[in-house]
């Protein structure tokens, strides 16, 4: 009997040493399967986000084909417009006269008449004070006026002798 008692105080630490190596090892596996876990929840997220992602990519894809379409008929009518230039003309001609005014004279509203009559003909027309004060619909003391700052914005030249306007270039 001594004999195995022996054997089992023998075993008894060896017993331990196994027993203590698989609590170790059912702790490392417990901490793999939080690791799993973990990294599947990351994996869902992701995933999640990237439908998300591939959502609105597609939404902005059709807004843009949208915009795009709205772009065409954009287009479209611009070019339909631009066929029209004689009517496109008279506006633009306009503008010209306007911008310029802006730019160079203050309160325009004379000095855009007096302007777009002189530009009636294809080289330019002289027009004297009265006609032009008879065309335009201002007191001839405006369109005196009017004359004198367009002559110092250089737009045209005046005649005090003759009473005479004439533009001195072409705006449109």
């Amino acid at each position: 009997m001594s004999d195995e008692k022996l054997r089992i105080e023998d075993i008894v630490p060896t017993i331990e040493k196994i027993k203590n190596t698989i609590v170790t090892m059912e702790n490392d596996l417990a901490e793999k399967q939080r690791l799993v876990v973990e990294k599947e929840k990351l994996l869902t997220e992701r995933e999640e986000k990237l439908n998300e992602a591939q959502k609105e990519q597609k939404r902005l894809e059709s807004e843009y084909k949208s915009l795009e379409d709205d772009f065409k008929k954009v287009s479209d009518l611009f070019s339909e417009l631009s066929e029209k230039e004689e009517a496109s003309l008279d506006v633009k001609q306009l503008l010209s006269i306007y911008i310029t005014l802006l730019e160079k004279v203050f309160e325009g509203k004379p000095h855009a008449k007096i302007l777009y009559l002189l530009h009636g003909g294809e080289t330019g027309k002289e027009m004297t004070r009265q006609e032009l004060a008879a065309s335009t619909g201002f007191s001839p003391a405006i369109v005196l006026h009017s004359i004198h700052e367009l002559n110092r914005a250089k737009l045209l030249e005046y005649d005090e002798e003759v009473g005479k306007a004439k533009l001195v270039s072409r705006i449109f």
